[in-house]
């Protein structure tokens, strides 16, 4: 153990005296930055479920990496099949329940657009009725107030009176098809309501549309909501897998909050700018240094 501490110590000092002699060939040849070599990502996991392909999925990835690319000026990602970043989309509840409410959201639209018009008519029928039925009765309080009505004019008020009758009784059919209409209509946004709560429960438990897992260098999404989110979120995760942490800027792409920004803030660029800058072989070896005594005090 002491002739290894000997030994790096030894090489410090002379790393040092060659930094002070030499201090442009020294900086070319005894420097390195975390981002000289790409970090090679491949694509595994991708659930049918998403109804992505794999060029699709291939594509967003690229232009995720691409938005990184771009700010540092070189190749921070390159896709290989056998890259150490493992990339997948995986289908859990919250993407479940995401699906489940878009259609209902679509259902309980369709149903109220068709319950309008046919809650209107009612109405207006049912108005055209109150007016029939007031008119035949003014009729016949007036033919009361004479002594009564001739057999002819008699024939027809029976006559109105059953076709009023019949128009109520259509009339009450219809009111009962509207009620089991709007009784169905209740369910489904009882439904929905539902399920926007479970959504959101489980928006509490794990709020992230992905994660980056750093022992296993993998990255894992799990909402696929439309296209710019989706390579936010990606983009948003490969800036952790370079070691970015978040950021305050809500319009940043390393805001803990998924949004569809697809442009790096100043924020973002410092926080790439410090992953990507210079240390020398002496910082290095200071690391490890401080790490063996830790070890060993």
């Amino acid at each position: 153990m002491k002739k290894l501490l000997s030994t790096l110590i030894f090489f410090t000092i002379v790393l040092i005296i060659v930094s002070r002699l030499y201090p442009d060939y020294f900086e070319k040849l005894y420097t390195y930055s975390f981002c000289d070599q790409p970090m090679r990502y491949r694509v595994d996991t991708i659930d049918s479920r998403f109804n992505l392909s794999r060029d699709t999925v291939l594509s967003d990835v690229a232009d995720a990496a691409q938005i990184w690319n771009s700010a540092e000026g070189r190749n921070l990602f390159v896709y290989d099949p056998k890259g150490d970043l493992s990339i997948n989309l995986i289908y859990d509840q919250r993407q479940y329940l995401t699906t489940q409410i878009s259609q209902q959201e679509q259902t309980v639209q369709s149903e109220k657009q068709s319950l309008k018009p046919q809650v209107a008519e009612f109405q207006k029928q049912s108005a055209d009725l109150s007016k029939k039925i007031s008119a035949l009765n003014a009729e016949i309080e007036m033919w009361n107030n004479k002594g009564g009505a001739p057999q002819q004019e008699f024939d027809k008020i029976i006559q109105r009176q059953q076709e009023l009758k019949t128009e109520e009784g259509r009339l009450n059919v219809m009111a009962k098809s509207l009620n089991i209409s709007a009784s169905e209509y209740n369910s489904q946004v009882n439904l929905l309501n539902k399920n926007i709560k479970n959504f959101n429960n489980a928006l509490e438990e794990r709020p992230e549309e992905g994660i980056f897992k750093g022992p296993e260098n993998r990255i894992e999404i799990y909402f696929n909501n439309n296209k710019p989110e989706l390579i936010h979120t990606l983009a948003h995760e490969l800036g952790h897998a370079l070691g970015i942490g978040h950021a305050i800027y809500k319009k940043a792409i390393m805001y803990s909050k998924t949004s569809q920004t697809l442009t790096l803030t100043n924020e973002d660029i410092a926080g790439l700018k410090d992953v990507c800058k210079k240390h020398t072989i002496f910082e290095l070896l200071q690391d490890k240094l401080s790490q063996i005594r830790l070890k060993f005090s």
